[in-house]
């Protein structure tokens, strides 16, 4: 539920400590609350009849239940540390319920602070529905024009990039189920992603580590600020440092990375 930040941004809903971790889901037009409870299973319960396949495709996808670890786990004999971080839940990345609240999201932390991320995710779903609802889907998203983004979500400079990518999804010219296919090189869908404006070599990479393709690191100052708390060095030969550092991990290095950064979030 903590691999990163998703869990403090809205719709989803999270008490540290608890457990359980809710959201709210469009379907048929209606805003549907969904509850996810931690324990030896995944308990995915709806009080307002999301179908049983639905939530449990939903609780797969929302808790990277689809992905394969042992690959990168055999690989990790010598680095205890790492494998006791597996060993306690990591590795996993928490996602939306769709790729395209990912994105959007993602989308929206860069170049900011996070407190500006969560403000614009918090009044780009009061302006598509009303409190308490679902993230808005790709069609509602493109009903507003860049200028009112960027006036009532106050989203900035976001606002065209933000507009156009609910259009191409909206319309279908943009398959967003491209960028979920792990049969395709990671590297390619990266390019994909960059072709989107607005997204950037961050946003495309932290976005491929949510969908579980760690061949890169996503790299952002909050990455170069952590990696240096924990090994002090020039900070202009940060980056070169961290390629360094996990290149052995091979197309895991980003997922090493993100483990050895966040193990105080573990422990």
């Amino acid at each position: 539920m903590r691999s990163h930040g998703w869990y403090d941004l809205p719709p989803f809903q999270y008490t540290p400590g608890s457990g359980v971790l809710s959201t709210v889901v469009s379907a048929g037009g209606r805003s549907l609350p969904v509850r996810f409870e931690a324990g030896d299973r995944v308990l995915a319960t709806s009080s307002r009849g999301v179908p049983r396949p639905r939530l449990e495709a939903m609780a797969a996808r929302v808790f990277s239940l689809d992905l394969d670890l042992s690959l990168f786990v055999s690989s990790l004999s010598a680095d205890a540390e790492l494998l006791r971080g597996v060993e306690r839940g990591g590795g996993r990345m928490l996602r939306a319920p769709t790729l395209f609240e990912d994105a959007v999201k993602m989308l929206l932390t860069t170049n900011c602070s996070w407190a500006a991320t969560r403000g614009m995710v918090t009044r780009l779903i009061a302006l598509a529905g009303a409190e308490g609802a679902s993230f808005p889907t790709a069609a509602e998203l493109a009903r507003f024009t860049p200028r009112r983004l960027e006036r009532e979500v106050r989203c900035g400079y976001r606002a065209p990039a933000l507009a156009r990518f609910a259009r191409r999804v909206a319309s279908g010219r943009l398959d967003l189920d491209r960028w979920e296919d792990r049969h395709r090189p990671a590297a390619e869908i990266r390019e994909e992603i960059l072709e989107e404006r607005g997204f950037g070599p961050y946003a495309a990479e932290g976005l491929l580590r949510i969908l579980g393709r760690h061949d890169f690191l996503a790299l952002d100052s909050w990455v170069r600020q952590k990696y240096r708390t924990l090994h002090p060095g020039p900070v202009k030969k940060t980056d070169a440092s961290i390629a360094r550092r996990y290149a052995r991990f091979g197309g895991y290095r980003g997922l090493a990375m993100w483990l050895e950064l966040t193990r105080d979030w573990i422990e």
